[in-house]
């Protein structure tokens, strides 16, 4: 077992014409494979933070009023990341539509930005003959990395996993969407994730997608921009739309934004083509398995 510890420093800038409010989702989650040892949310106009969350969703997301001019925020943190020593004798398996939870079998629907009913004919014909389980999903992750050129610029807020597959381009939302529609068209509960990365090149809001497998989520990132055990999960959703960094009211604009993931460990995380995942404290009464290995 390997334990990193990462520092994140996000500073946002918006411009306020008229006085409204904000709902911000930038806080590092705290799960069984992720601690916040220390964290500090401030802004410029001294209010207050209001947290909010969902009971078993451990996503956090923090809301204040803001007035006219410039409203300024700043999230800094220090987080430990657990990272799993994965056994390659033992690869995730995928579950029976009756072996799903609840709670798991609605990421088996189509959605906003994945839509998975219309990619089905497609996933079958492409992925259906791979091993089922893990190599089935590094499969779909490989032939998205191949196929599907990184290109800022090629889809917008707007674009869906069917206009990526179209325009054969995109940014890690969009590689994500798609990964989530293939996996959901095959059976597959997916669903998408967004983190602060240590050593994405340009530093930003990175999307990944998970995938549940062995009784338990784990996570894949088919635009391999950064080593997954670098990955501190910030929110968790259907798509997109579930995990928008800022949601804002009518008069509040987005003017900039600048973050830095520092690496304070002495172990410089690896990129990996084995399954890695998360301690999901909402899902972890389903991941008791003696066959799988264990997050502590």
């Amino acid at each position: 077992m390997i334990i990193h510890r990462f520092e994140v420093d996000a500073k946002l800038r918006y411009s306020v014409l008229c006085d409204g409010w904000l709902l911000l989702n930038i806080a590092a989650v705290v799960c069984g494979g992720q601690r916040v040892l220390h964290e500090v949310l401030t802004n410029n106009s001294g209010r207050d933070f209001q947290e909010k969350s969902s009971v078993g969703d451990p996503t956090r997301f923090h809301g204040v009023s803001v007035s006219t001019g410039t409203f300024e925020i700043q999230y800094k943190a220090e987080v430990e990341r657990v990272e799993m020593e994965f056994l390659d004798e033992w690869e995730p398996r995928e579950a029976s539509l009756i072996e799903l939870p609840p709670d798991v079998a609605r990421f088996l629907y189509p959605s906003r930005y994945c839509e998975s009913d219309k990619l089905q004919h497609f996933a079958e014909k492409e992925f259906g003959t791979l091993m089922p389980g893990h190599s089935r999903v590094a499969g779909i992750c490989n032939w998205i990395h191949d196929r599907i050129e990184y290109r800022p610029g090629a889809t917008d807020a707007h674009s869906s996993a069917v206009d990526c597959l179209i325009s054969r381009g995109g940014v890690c939302r969009d590689f994500s969407h798609l990964g989530i529609a293939f996996c959901r068209a095959l059976g597959i509960p997916a669903r998408y994730g967004s983190a602060y990365a240590y050593g994405l090149a340009c530093p930003d809001y990175h999307a990944f997608f998970e995938v549940w497998l062995g009784n338990r989520w784990w996570y894949y990132d088919a635009t391999r921009l950064a080593p997954q055990p670098g990955f501190i999960r910030v929110g968790t959703g259907h798509d997109a739309a579930d995990t928008s960094v800022a949601t804002m009211s009518m008069g509040v604009q987005f003017e900039s934004m600048e973050i830095r993931v520092s690496n304070l460990s002495e172990h410089e995380p690896a990129y990996t083509t084995s399954p890695v995942g998360f301690r999901d404290d909402g899902n972890d009464r389903h991941s008791e398995r003696g066959d799988e290995p264990k997050i502590p």
